[in-house]
């Protein structure tokens, strides 16, 4: 009788773990579309105001959506690697010319020699290869698997329309599956929408913002490849402890250099410019802009963010720098919750 008991149990443990197989090679773009339904639950809204349908409405925000993705997307894969090709020759042509114009003083041929060491020459030629080659490989792997990548977008949409369709029926069903309080539930939905709201908005929305101004930026002041640079600026805002920095800083110190070794106002000016420029428009929204959009309550702790990142990059590519914090987040307030509900 006791073995007749746990039957169903077993049963639904299997269940649950070959559903979980079945979708997994989709998590990555089911996870997507929930996020997309929740950024674009607002305009969503406002649409259905103006509707009053609600499956038009979710049609309409999922196709307008679906239009800018292909578009910012197919313009970002083919302008990303024409240009890491473009860097790729440019700095083999700096390694064997000369980094710096007009290069005769005592500072400037220190430099170039250090950079010219067949050791540290090599390097940079393996960084910029590799660079190269990644973003190539990833660009060429996308446009072969197009069935693949069309079946990924229809699976995003699909659950984007369903999440904005029938959402609030979802959080609502879910409290009656996990039988918990409502007070607790209640708790526990308010964190994780301050938890999303501060890394999607706080840290993915900065990051975008950080490289496309970024980006225009090194276009002005005409740094070459300035989406590639601004791609990397959107990484590495979202990496704690590194920011734009990384980027703009070296570009801007290079320009200034070559203006004083060559004696160019023009490029000491481009290079003050950049370097005043990425200061006060790029470095200034991770100071003013991030603590307002994540605010007290949200705030994750950078050890959470710095593991979700290198984890989720891991597991789901470069999706992770994302959904890795996102998911270690959301562990953190249930087991904190069950945690104090057990110890009180």
């Amino acid at each position: 009788m006791k073995f007749k008991e746990y039957v169903p149990f077993v049963l639904v443990g299997i269940l649950v773990v070959l559903s979980f197989l079945l979708v997994k090679p989709l998590l990555t773009a089911i996870l997507v579309g929930g996020l997309l339904a929740y950024v674009c639950y607002r305009l969503y809204v406002f649409v259905l105001s103006k509707i009053k349908n609600k499956t038009a409405s979710a049609l309409i925000v999922c196709f307008a959506v679906l239009l800018i993705v292909v578009t910012v997307g197919g313009f970002l894969v083919n302008t990303l690697i024409s240009e890491s090709y473009s860097l790729f020759v440019l700095g083999k042509q700096k390694l064997a010319t000369g980094i710096f114009q007009d290069c005769s003083g005592s500072l400037c041929q220190k430099i170039e020699n250090i950079a010219q060491d067949p050791e540290i020459t090599f390097h940079i030629q393996q960084i910029l290869k590799a660079s190269t080659n990644w973003v190539i490989e990833k660009g060429s792997e996308m446009l072969l698997s197009l069935p693949w990548l069309i079946l990924n977008l229809f699976v995003v949409f699909f659950t984007m329309f369903y999440f904005l369709k029938d959402g609030e029926e979802f959080l609502r069903k879910s409290n009656e599956f996990l039988s918990m309080q409502q007070r607790k539930y209640d708790f526990i939905l308010q964190r994780l929408k301050e938890i999303i709201h501060g890394v999607v908005y706080g840290y993915l929305v900065i990051a975008l913002l950080q490289g496309t101004i970024g980006a225009f930026g090194f276009w002005i002041f005409g740094i070459p490849s300035p989406v590639f640079w601004g791609v990397a600026m959107t990484v590495l805002s979202l990496i704690p402890f590194l920011g734009t920095g990384v980027v703009w800083v070296p570009a801007s110190a290079l320009l200034l250099l070559d203006g004083i070794f060559s004696g160019s106002t023009v490029l000491i000016a481009r290079g003050i410019g950049l370097s005043a420029y990425s200061l006060f428009f790029v470095s200034s929204l991770d100071n003013v802009f991030r603590p307002k959009i994540v605010g007290k309550k949200a705030k994750v702790h950078p050890a959470i963010i710095l593991l979700g990142i290198f984890g989720g990059l891991l597991y789901f590519g470069p999706l992770g720098v994302l959904f890795g914090p996102l998911i270690l987040s959301m562990a953190y307030v249930l087991v904190n919750v069950y945690i104090l509900q057990k110890s009180s």
